[in-house]
């Protein structure tokens, strides 16, 4: 008789998460790595990868750093290729890497922020389920899992800050769901996380509560979150494994938010 939580186990699969070297990405590759799987851990400095991929290893699953900027497509095709030549495919590809613009009014807003926001944030995310794709078509299983965020669904309540990120994040959301519907004939499940803040780097680290702006923003944020606090990384690693896992296997096409209550009001 099978036990429940064996369908949460990710032995013998492989997994690709980008923007792994910190903050969700390394807390992603780790919680599948703890789950059973070796991990290609993405991210634009291969130092911080490997950081992360030396954890993996040490508690006994195999790990490789890959350097790839994911809204450049040689990288992104790049990044698919040596995880298949160096272990051996990729069952779970987790398109995480993302940045957040700077406060910036509309009209004095340049397009240059805004299109590398929506290059990395969207177009990574893209470019990432497409080049895993290719090696999940033809094996007939799959795992695409991106981070959207919860300004997927609604503004930042600070005006002028965000625009290009939440737009791309929205994006994400109805990528998750084009994807799914194209995807779901080859056993392929493609879902979406939509975190609340987090203690990450994000946003030049706005959110680790190291200076007095840095607290205030904090307390507006907490404020107006329903358990009265953000997040840690940690915390959202059950939703990574199961998203990643069998026990998800009739979920595709969703974005689940790991909010605190936030999008309840």
């Amino acid at each position: 008789m099978t036990n429940v939580l064996d369908e949460f186990v990710l032995n013998g699969r492989v997994a690709l998460v980008t923007g792994a070297g910190s903050g969700l990405g390394a807390a992603f590759a780790e919680a599948l790595a703890e789950a059973g799987a070796d991990v290609a851990c993405v991210d634009l400095r291969r130092d911080s990868a490997e950081q992360t991929a030396d954890r993996i290893r040490a508690i006994g699953r195999r790990a490789i750093a890959v350097a790839a900027d994911v809204s450049r497509e040689a990288d992104a095709v790049a990044m698919v290729r040596v995880a298949v030549e160096q272990l051996g495919g990729v069952d779970i590809a987790f398109a995480n890497a993302g940045i957040a613009e700077g406060s910036e009014p509309l009209l004095e807003s340049r397009l240059e922020t805004w299109q590398k926001t929506i290059d990395v944030d969207l177009t990574g995310v893209y470019l990432t389920a497409r080049e895993a794709a290719k090696v999940m078509v033809p094996r007939g299983r799959g795992k695409i899992i991106s981070t959207s965020s919860i300004y997927g669904f609604v503004a930042n309540f600070r005006r002028g800050r965000g625009r290009a990120y939440a737009s791309a994040k929205a994006g994400v959301v109805n990528l998750t769901r084009s994807l799914a519907i194209e995807l779901a004939p080859h056993n392929i499940q493609v879902n979406a996380i939509a975190p609340t803040f987090a203690r990450t780097n994000v946003a030049g680290g706005i959110l680790r509560g190291d200076t007095e702006e840095s607290r205030a923003y904090i307390a507006e944020i907490v404020e107006r979150t329903p358990i009265g606090r953000i997040g840690a990384p940690e915390e959202f690693k059950g939703v990574a494994v199961f998203l990643a896992s069998n026990a998800s296997n009739l979920v595709t096409g969703a974005t689940i938010p790991v909010d605190g209550g936030y999008l309840a009001w």
